[in-house]
């Protein structure tokens, strides 16, 4: 009896440890699919000329810009109770300012029809994505939301000194 307890104790042992193995290859994979997603809008038009190009690198620059405040905010709201869109707000003071342009005319002219299916897309894709990594904690313990944050300022300071301007 004792020799089946020892052998299942080391089967247990093994399918935990297997587990933890998947668990931990699930949240790193999840941890790529949030940074790939706000990659994923990144693409240009390779074939187009120099001129239209810098014009769409310009305004994909500001859909990341965007598409990243909208991330930076789902976290805050799920993951720190925040209710207002600080990132998005504050987009939305650099298109008034810049182009007179609100953000949610930008999302509607350039991005979606729809406005707030595009927004609730957004958040419920990212929610969706923080649970599969594992939570809030394991998002701030990887450095995700630092990656986040730096991203949009980066995108931030960016779009300040671009040359686009809306048609």
């Amino acid at each position: 009896m004792s020799i089946q307890l020892i052998q299942s104790d080391s089967s247990l042992k093994a399918r935990f440890t297997m587990q933890n193995l998947l668990f931990a290859q699930q949240r790193y994979s999840v941890a790529l699919l949030l940074l790939a997603s706000t990659l994923f809008f990144s693409s240009n038009i390779v074939a187009a000329p120099k001129e239209e190009t810098l014009i769409d690198h310009e305004l994909q620059l500001h859909i990341d810009l965007v598409s990243n405040a909208l991330q930076t905010d789902s976290y805050n709201k799920r993951c720190r109770g925040m209710s207002i869109s600080k990132s998005l707000n504050q987009v939305n003071r650099l298109l008034v300012t810049k182009y007179s342009l609100t953000s949610n005319n930008f999302i509607k002219n350039y991005i979606a029809k729809d406005v707030e299916a595009f927004k609730s897309e957004r958040y419920h894709d990212f929610n969706k994505n923080l649970n599969l990594m594992g939570g809030c904690k394991v998002a701030k313990s990887e450095g995700i939301v630092k990656q986040l944050k730096k991203e949009f300022r980066d995108l931030y300071d960016q779009a300040e000194k671009s040359p686009w301007y809306p048609d």
